[in-house]
């Protein structure tokens, strides 16, 4: 912990969002570079398996809202993809098509989604310190982001929207705080595993945030009812890996196969209602544990309900929802990224050798670990499951250490300023 709270520190007096951004650009050039000069393609040797395309998953909803205009049902047959893919986002996406850009345009989309993330994570992290700059762009520059702006997946534009709800709740007025969880409602109907991110609202001390949360998660219920078609329709095009991916059901049916010598024959909700029951016996474990030793109630009471205390919440539970229910590729990861200020901050301005900081410390270390080990799932054969399970501990450990009790969740409690959050 020592060495790395001596690494966040490092040059307090530069702007770290200028070595994030550096960072970024010269990745970009290694990538394009022996792209454009030699026909070289980088992405292998980066750990980043490459798309037919540049841009794939976007290409796939240009090509919806071409076939859409033209009558087809782009869920069901979407004939205008070059690969022939249904679109694998929910219909609201479709809504988009009237601003009259198909194929031709994906290019110039996806490199505006990159520089919406860049943006967007330059402002969920605000100034930072040189050292905390490195740290963020070696999150940034992993394979799991690498793969994320590769690909350029709708899971950035949501890691965008999500952004601008933690900064809505930053601004601490009463309208502000309210509309937040709308955007994260908003995020959901784009790709519904958000919604896990709700219950973030129920932590921070905001009775009325916490009303507009639950009040949304009822509206999205509402909504999966009248979509459930296209729910299940989504759920059976998309494709889940096993390799450049994550899931508490991945480690699980590895295991199986290699006790038993043959792939899991059971039926898969079996297998994922395994994974689940195994993750919740840890859950429970880390949170009773935790509850005890990452200091006293009154510690916890005194937890300021900041933005980065937001945005931990966001991350996390996104995180473990996923990572209970679905099999993900690694481009999910890119909702890590919401963990990494209030991470920061705790080991920052934590006690050296207090429970919390130690545990945030861990914490940060395996979130990196998880965003570059997946590159080798092959290699290792799944072991760098183990690490997602890791980081899935780490995460309810922190959470542990910092959501109050039900008797200090002050229903009419203002938000502290930002200002000296780090």
């Amino acid at each position: 912990m020592r060495h790395l709270a001596r690494l966040l520190a490092f040059r307090q007096d530069l702007d770290g969002r200028a070595v994030l951004l550096l960072a970024a650009t010269a990745y970009a050039l290694v990538v394009a570079v022996p792209r454009v000069l030699w026909d070289v393609d980088m992405w292998h040797w980066l750990g980043v398996p490459r798309g037919p395309s540049l841009f794939f998953d976007t290409r796939n909803i240009t090509a919806a809202w071409e076939c859409r205009r033209l009558g087809y049902d782009p869920l069901v047959d979407n004939p205008c993809d070059p690969w022939n893919r249904p679109m694998f986002y929910p219909r609201a996406w479709l809504l988009l098509r009237w601003l009259g850009l198909d194929q031709s345009h994906t290019t110039a989309l996806g490199a505006l989604i990159v520089v919406l993330f860049l943006a967007s994570l330059c402002l969920l992290v605000g100034r930072i310190s040189g050292g905390e700059g490195i740290v963020v762009a070696a999150a940034v520059c992993s394979p799991a982001i690498a793969l994320a702006l590769e690909r350029a997946n709708m899971d950035v534009v949501l890691f965008a929207l999500l952004v601008l709800a933690v900064v809505l709740w930053r601004r601490g007025t009463d309208l502000s705080m309210a509309l937040s969880p709308l955007l994260v409602l908003v995020a959901a109907i784009g790709k519904l595993y958000p919604v896990f991110g709700l219950p973030a609202y129920a932590f921070l001390r905001n009775r009325r945030a916490a009303l507009v949360a639950g009040i949304s998660g009822l509206a999205f219920l509402a909504y999966v009812a009248l979509t459930f078609g296209d729910v299940k329709t989504v759920a059976s095009t998309a494709t889940q890996g096993q390799y450049y991916s994550y899931g508490a059901r991945i480690l699980i049916g590895q295991a199986y196969h290699t006790l038993v010598g043959h792939n899991w024959q059971g039926a898969s909700l079996v297998a994922q209602a395994i994974a689940m029951t195994l993750l919740l016996l840890l859950a429970t474990l880390v949170w009773v544990w935790c509850r005890r030793r990452l200091g006293p109630a009154t510690q916890r009471a005194s937890q300021p309900p900041t933005s980065a205390l937001l945005a931990f919440y966001l991350g996390a539970l996104i995180y473990l929802g996923t990572f209970a229910v679905f099999k993900n590729y690694d481009y999910r990861l890119v909702y890590l990224l919401l963990t990494l200020p209030q991470l920061i901050g705790w080991i920052r301005r934590g006690q050296p050798g207090g429970p919390l900081p130690v545990v945030a410390s861990l914490a940060l270390s395996a979130v990196l670990l998880d965003l570059w080990i997946g590159a080798l799932s092959e290699q290792l054969h799944l072991a760098d499951e183990l690490m997602a399970w890791a980081v899935a501990g780490l995460l309810i450990a922190c959470a542990a250490g910092s959501i109050p009790t039900l008797s200090t969740l002050h229903p009419r409690a203002r938000p502290e300023s930002d200002v000296g959050e780090r």
